[in-house]
């Protein structure tokens, strides 16, 4: 069953062409790596796909249009970019408790779990501009898993991450994305090994006009 559908997409600059026609089509329940060089497009995909950059094309999940059914998609979307967006003179308890608060689920044991995976004793009063770039990161992934999202897109998600706290959390998106059918894409640089060994997919902008979607082990099949 496919859940994400990209349907000739396409996304120009003045100056550049970044999509053009792209279309796939991604089944319910892979964690995939996007892959391409510097400057290719990876985080244009995921800010698009978030619902925060604009696009000419069809792009739906679950059945939701992402123009169409605004809402509802975002509902069901998680967007956690590079330089996470958190309120600097909250603390870490005060930033999640509001978006806990604003969400529909407001459910806090999704919350519990990961403050634990995470490492995050001991910093529920620190204001959030005291923390390190690692540990801002640690409070947007929480934030980002509140609502239970099917779509989750990640932006260079582990670079800071302390080897524990990675392991941890590479666990927990595995089991997340198999007991709830979720997708998870992101874009990273590394090449660690445990990070490599949840991927279950690719997915490789090759330029403006060609994108390849396969599993990981597979031979490139364009698309």
């Amino acid at each position: 069953m496919f859940m994400l559908s990209i349907q000739n997409l396409n996304k120009e600059y003045p100056d550049k062409t970044v999509f053009h026609n792209y279309s796939v089509t991604i089944p319910k329940g892979v964690i995939i790596s996007l892959n391409g060089i510097n400057g290719i497009g990876k985080t244009t995909l995921l800010n698009i796909l978030g619902g925060v950059t604009t696009f000419e094309g069809d792009i739906s999940m679950n059945g939701f249009d992402l123009k169409k059914d605004f809402l509802a998609y975002m509902e069901i979307t998680s967007l956690v970019p590079n330089s996470p967006f958190l309120y600097e003179y909250l603390t870490v308890s005060e930033m999640i408790d509001m978006v806990n608060t604003m969400s529909k689920t407001n459910n806090k044991l999704i919350i519990q779990e990961l403050f634990a995976k995470l490492k995050l004793s001991g910093f529920e009063s620190v204001l959030i501009k005291n923390l390190s770039l690692g540990t801002r990161q640690k409070v947007a992934f929480i934030i980002a898993f509140i609502h239970y999202p099917k779509l989750i897109l990640i932006d260079e998600p582990f670079v800071n991450f302390d080897r524990a706290s990675l392991k941890n959390l590479l666990s927990f998106l595995q089991d997340y994305v198999k007991k709830n059918e979720a997708i998870i894409i992101f874009s990273t640089h590394t090449i660690d090994p445990d990070i490599q060994g949840i991927i279950t997919h690719k997915l490789e902008i090759m330029n403006e006009k060609r994108i390849i979607f396969n599993r990981k082990n597979e031979s490139h099949v364009e698309i």
